[in-house]
């Protein structure tokens, strides 16, 4: 009786040893998913070199940007997966305080990125801009994408790159009303397009950095 109990909590505790080995394994599988999609949010801070302190509308980007409390810029290529879940999650509705430069090998690369992910509106006031053949990037040494340029009152501070849609909406900054004029409206609008059910199917995608 007492061989047959002992045999019973040797089984049952070889049972529990399984059990527990493959809940760390399924952990870890969970991990790497998660990292595939970017879901753990691991910016790497960028260089920008002599760019800091100087004003937006000496590397091409929009002079508005002169007079911005503070604002983020952010770099996306059309040869850039993560830059292409990024547009289209937002789907054309820019939170206040973000701005886009599409940078693509031509104008007609450009367009037909812009267009594929309704930011066309937002050429008019200048809040989308289009960078054929890496112009603006050049003047500012960029190679990577996606990559977010921050601007405090009329500057560029630094950069980052952006993993994720999720940790793109906890940078954006909320400018004053000085800095950029948004109705309530078009802001709520905007904040709203992050919860756009588009979310779920680009988040499907497998996101990562491309190195141009």
């Amino acid at each position: 009786m007492v061989a047959a109990t002992l045999i019973a909590v040797g089984i049952l505790s070889l049972l529990v040893f399984v059990l527990f080995c493959a809940l760390v394994e399924l952990f870890h599988d969970v991990r790497q998913i998660r990292d595939a999609l970017g879901i753990l949010d691991r910016p790497l801070s960028i260089d920008i070199g002599a760019a800091a302190g100087t004003a937006p509308s000496n590397h091409g980007l929009p002079p508005q940007l002169d007079e911005a409390h503070s604002a983020l810029v952010l770099f996306l290529s059309e040869r850039c997966a993560t830059c292409r879940i990024l547009a289209a999650t937002l789907g054309g509705a820019l939170p206040t305080g973000l701005w886009i430069v599409v940078e693509a090998m031509n104008s007609e690369a450009a367009t037909e990125f812009v267009d594929a992910h309704g930011l066309r509106p937002r050429l008019a006031d200048g809040r989308v801009v289009m960078d054929p053949g890496g112009t603006i990037a050049g003047r500012l040494g960029l190679n990577t994408t996606p990559v977010a340029y921050r601007v405090e009152n009329g500057v560029l501070k630094d950069a980052a790159t952006v993993p994720s849609i999720r940790y793109l909406s906890s940078i954006i900054p909320t400018p004053s009303d000085a800095a950029i004029s948004v109705s309530t409206r078009s802001r709520t609008f905007a904040l709203l397009g992050f919860l756009n059910l588009r979310t779920a199917g680009v988040l499907n995608q497998f996101a990562g950095f491309d190195r141009k």
